[in-house]
């Protein structure tokens, strides 16, 4: 319980970090792939399009990629600028028991970090219970043990025992 009140604190810190923020940096969205992104966290290798969109500064690409692999079973509903500002708004896949619910919205100056900001609403509501999900994070496993003569075909030396 203790865990998910200070993920859920961590969340909204970030979240008024990314409010305050007037564009997107590195520091700000390596914050947000620690806090916000368990499911990438929880990966064993570094996922390589990642890096990549890190590397160009794809921050619009990046975030869309992150709602895609972090919420499956969530979509983007609506994107759209008024005025000043981006409208971003992600929602649950399907028949919505409770639409208000089943929404995620956030609104910011720069279009990704309204994308970046919905995303962190979408992963507080979950923890939060707001929004009903069917997708969790990953559970780091452990590699398995190759059998018996197979460990060379992985680049690896046989152990002696």
């Amino acid at each position: 319980m203790w865990s998910n009140r200070n993920q859920e604190t961590e969340l909204r810190v970030l979240l008024s970090r990314i409010e305050r923020a007037r564009e997107p940096t590195h520091a700000l969205i390596a914050e947000t792939l620690n806090c916000a992104c368990p499911r990438l966290k929880s990966s064993l290798v570094p996922n390589d399009l990642v890096l990549r969109l890190i590397d160009a500064e794809a921050w619009v690409d990046l975030a869309l990629w992150l709602i895609g692999w972090e919420l499956p079973d969530w979509d983007v509903h609506q994107l759209s600028c008024g005025g000043q500002s981006w409208n971003c708004s992600i929602c649950i896949r399907g028949l919505a028991r409770n639409w208000a619910d089943d929404i995620a919205q956030f609104q910011h100056g720069s279009l990704a970090l309204a994308i970046f900001g919905a995303l962190v609403e979408a992963q507080l509501r979950k923890l939060e219970g707001c929004a009903a999900s069917n997708v969790t994070a990953f559970r780091r496993r452990e590699p398995a043990i190759p059998e018996r003569g197979t460990t060379a075909a992985f680049g690896l030396s046989p152990s002696r025992t």
